[in-house]
């Protein structure tokens, strides 16, 4: 059974899974878009590199998932978190309705805390009526209910769950034939956003991740622009070198070729040996010149190509943060 959501079926509902390697978030992904769009779901611990945008129609409802990188890794910076996290904001802008927090039904590891206090550095206090818990098994929660698990938790997990406001799901990423678990977690992401009056997330830190990403973007546009401007420069030189030593060979062509009618023709034999010895230094001198002009042109090829791999890169990048 797939509920419509009562909001308007154009209006995109963006949701961002966040949780550690391992969790389920590409399962997760793919579990509510109904296909594999986030990778394999047999590689639960695959590592996400980077910020990735997937997007689909799920019950009604144009829905956008970001996935994102292990942000809550120990050894990672406040700052370097803050620059991953600006390609979050462009793909989630102008800012996502949810953080869908994804923890796996497991023992624990004891990394609630770090979770907790990495969320409100990222985000500021204020996430948290923005969030739901995403609570992901494969089947591990035949023998015990999500109540059991919660109350055999730790602290830091039940002061998760508290500072979300209680609002968890569970979601099977094994078996997808569950097909009230999507639409009920699509409830109540519609019900948080309701009791936000409607409002996406945003914050100074989301903010000044959003400046800085408009900065790198900025960035790239100009280096762009300078890597395309030196490399025609580059070409345009070579291609006038190139057109100068064409002329030269023409000439040299033209000279050989008439040495060599004047040496068939001379009958004195001094004036002849004189004659073969200034045709042998210009045969010489037109097959350095032919050598440099071959050089020339496979370097102008080089240089055309590097310039095409470059804007491929470019455009491929741009895509694939874009997609």
């Amino acid at each position: 059974m797939c509920v419509v959501l009562q909001w308007e079926e154009r209006a995109a509902l963006r949701l961002v899974l966040l949780g550690r390697t391992g969790a389920g978030r590409r399962a997760a992904g793919n579990t509510i878009l109904g296909r594999e769009e986030f990778g394999a779901q047999a590689s639960p611990s695959a590592v996400t590199q980077r910020s990735v945008r997937r997007q689909g129609e799920v019950c009604g409802r144009h829905l956008v998932l970001v996935d994102t990188p292990d942000w809550f890794c120990p050894g990672l910076s406040l700052e370097e978190i803050r620059q991953n996290v600006g390609l979050c904001v462009r793909l989630s802008a102008p800012g996502p309705h949810a953080f869908l927090l994804v923890i796996p039904v497991e023992p624990s590891k004891e990394e609630e805390r770090g979770v907790l206090e990495r969320m409100e550095e990222m985000f500021g206090e204020g996430c948290w009526r923005h969030t739901v818990i995403l609570f992901t098994h494969d089947d591990s929660l035949k023998k015990q209910s999500i109540e059991e698990f919660l109350q055999a938790g730790s602290q830091d997990l039940q002061q998760l769950v508290e500072k979300c406001g209680s609002r968890y799901h569970v979601l099977n990423i094994k078996d997808r034939t569950h097909d009230t678990q999507v639409p009920e977690l699509l409830e109540k992401v519609e019900e948080m956003v309701s009791e936000n009056r409607e409002s996406f997330y945003c914050s100074q830190t989301y903010q000044e991740a959003e400046k800085m990403e408009e900065r790198k973007q900025r960035k790239e546009t100009e280096m762009k622009e300078r890597f395309d401007k030196e490399l025609q420069e580059s070409l345009k030189n070579i291609e006038g070198v190139i057109q100068e030593h064409e002329g030269d060979i023409r000439t040299l062509i033209d000279r050989t070729t008439e040495l060599e009618r004047q040496v068939k023709e001379e009958k004195d034999e001094d004036k002849k040996r004189e004659m073969e010895r200034e045709l042998k230094r210009e045969s010489d001198r037109r097959k350095e010149m032919e050598r440099k002009l071959e050089r020339l042109n496979e370097k102008r090829e080089n240089e055309k190509k590097e310039m095409e791999e470059k804007h491929k890169w470019f455009k491929e990048t741009s895509h694939c943060d874009a997609h």
